[in-house]
């Protein structure tokens, strides 16, 4: 069945019109994750010997430098003092003691974190068990508003599934210059499983259903054709055509729900 519309009718539908082509489409996976300390470059300051703390140096969310002096403690053997420093660059993310306090070798007096990159560790379900591995691409956005977003790659993914979750665990290693991605945050990762050719794709939006399965509508100036389909895989974005049309054919790929309600009535009218 096909429908004109009049050059009016057409300019105030929002109608658009383009043309089937090939496309590479992408299969993807969605995950929930959450930021993290890179735990390789955080590292906690203890005392080497047990004393009082006579002075610290550094507050929370201070820059340190390595070999930059941290705290002075009175060791409790010699009664000297003795000034331990950072073994590392990094940012104070905790400051446990107070100056005056005992502390002994398993005190923690600091914790320095190397924050130019983050951890961002991913929970994948078993649906994705083994669709998921090292090297895929990924693409991070934050849940708060207006989303921030980065891209990365897969590093890492756990060879076990939590007892408890049902989840096992990916991990994408991510640069954090400016401190933008902060530990703690919730995100949201879309990993690329696979890419594929399609010898004919359309936008997933052109595709109406029908009491008989997809369909699109064929565009010949402003007269409207609905044509059957067989569709086949799909990222959401564009979805592949295995049999119906071929490559180059003027198809409505914005609104078509519009023809098909005009088609609709039409319908109604001719069989009353």
């Amino acid at each position: 069945m096909s429908l004109a519309l009049t050059r009016e009718a057409f300019a105030q539908s929002g109608i658009v019109i383009g043309r089937t082509a090939a496309s590479n489409i992408a299969l993807t996976a969605e995950c929930p994750g959450e930021i993290r300390l890179n735990a390789e470059r955080a590292v906690e300051v203890r005392p080497p010997y047990a004393g009082l703390v006579r002075s610290l140096s550094k507050h929370l969310g201070q820059a340190v430098r390595a070999g930059e002096p941290l705290a002075v403690v009175r060791s409790k053997e010699s009664l000297s003092d003795y000034t331990i420093t950072a073994a590392q660059p990094g940012t104070v993310i905790a400051r446990n003691v107070s100056v005056g306090q005992s502390v002994d070798e398993s005190s923690v007096l600091y914790t320095v974190a190397d924050l130019s990159n983050v951890w961002v560790d991913l929970s994948v379900y078993p649906l994705y068990q083994g669709a998921i591995r090292r090297g895929q691409s990924v693409l991070i956005t934050t849940q708060a508003e207006p989303p921030r977003r980065a891209s990365g790659v897969i590093f890492y993914v756990g060879p076990v599934l939590d007892r408890d979750a049902r989840v096992s665990q990916a991990r994408v290693v991510l640069p954090n210059r400016g401190g933008a991605w902060q530990p703690g945050m919730f995100v949201k990762a879309v990993v690329t499983l696979e890419r594929f050719p399609a010898a004919v794709a359309v936008p997933t939006e052109a595709i109406v259903r029908t009491s008989e399965g997809p369909a699109v509508f064929r565009a010949a100036g402003l007269v409207f054709q609905l044509q059957p389909v067989v569709t086949g895989r799909s990222d959401g974005v564009m979805t592949e055509v295995r049999s119906g049309l071929e490559p180059g054919v003027a198809i409505v790929i914005r609104n078509p729900f519009l023809l098909k309600a005009e088609l609709g009535r039409a319908e109604v009218e001719h069989e009353e």
